[in-house]
């Protein structure tokens, strides 16, 4: 399994509490300093637009730190006060909106003026004067994000493709089994039987060229069925596996990934470059972490399995 990713935003007088904040979580996350240029891994590069690639990181990492340090003074109703910078501030209102408030945490010095709007998310305090503090908060957000598990509510294509997959093809098909007490292929009854979704690593522009290649190298036999909730026919592959029957699909709906990173990332897209691959490596994990928590929730989850192929 992948290690997770965190994306880590300071100011550029704060690099050194990035890189410590890094030496600390790395051993369990791959973590990026938002203006770490000298490394291959680095989010905004030379050339690069600042905003496109801002949001591009949204879509490689699977958490955000934001690193809020006392940087600027400012008068508030009359008042001096410590302020986070304004890229650092506008960051955090991108990953928020884009990972969800679990997802993202702002580090704080105990002594910054934190805006309103802002005090409903995951907060942790330090002092400079205590080195110790920064230590504590930033293990404390490294355990937040261990506990964290993928949710299948959030705003990237996977998890819409996998709710519509789920709904017009996995759930009336589970039904149906349960309903039938199995299925009937060649005059022998079948109770046992298992959903195989085949995931591929890579996604081909013709995906169901693609399918029809992998499909080749399998002796399936093609069924067919009326589910009574829906007025059409829903077509499977099967094989037979230690006496159960194995329904195969191969989700053609996984093209739609494609399309938004194109539409998204044309450059990317079309150079197959590295962010490409980090993207729709972590777009097909959460496909199969939101069918997973779709058929958990509605008692089909033993009925499911996944195969990844080349």
């Amino acid at each position: 399994m992948r290690k997770k990713r965190i994306f880590i935003g300071s100011s550029s007088e704060e690099l050194s509490l990035a890189e410590s904040a890094k030496k600390i979580l790395e051993p369990e996350f791959e973590v990026t300093i938002w203006n770490d240029t000298v490394w291959d891994t680095a989010v905004f590069k030379i050339n690069n637009n600042f905003l496109h690639d801002l949001l591009k990181a949204t879509l490689q990492y699977d958490f955000g730190i934001l690193l809020g340090t006392t940087d600027d003074k400012v008068i508030v109703r009359e008042q001096e006060m410590l302020q986070s910078r304004d890229n650092v501030l506008f960051e955090l209102g991108i990953f928020m909106g884009r990972l969800g408030l679990s997802k993202c945490a702002f580090v704080v010095e105990k002594e910054l003026k934190i805006l309103s709007d802002i005090k409903g998310i995951s907060l942790a305090g330090f002092s400079k004067k205590e080195p110790d503090s920064f230590i504590s908060a930033i293990s404390t957000v490294g355990d937040l994000f261990r506990t964290q598990r993928d949710s299948s509510v959030n705003f990237f294509p996977s998890s819409t493709l996998a709710s519509v997959y789920f709904e017009n093809l996995i759930s009336p098909t589970c039904r149906y089994l349960i309903e039938q007490g199995g299925f009937e292929e060649d005059g022998t009854k079948y109770e046992d039987c298992l959903i195989k979704i085949i995931i591929p690593k890579k996604l081909n522009t013709d995906l169901n060229l693609q399918f029809e290649k992998l499909k080749k190298g399998r002796s399936t036999k093609s069924v067919s069925f009326h589910y009574a909730g829906r007025p059409r026919f829903i077509n499977l592959e099967t094989e037979i596996k230690e006496n159960k029957l194995v329904f195969i699909d191969f989700p053609t709906i996984l093209a739609g990934i494609n399309y938004a990173i194109q539409n998204l990332l044309p450059n990317d897209f079309n150079s197959m470059s590295e962010d490409y691959e980090s993207i729709l490596s972590r777009e097909l994990e959460r496909f199969i972490v939101t069918l997973k928590d779709l058929a958990l929730r509605s008692g089909f989850d033993e009925m499911l399995v996944f195969e990844k192929t080349e």
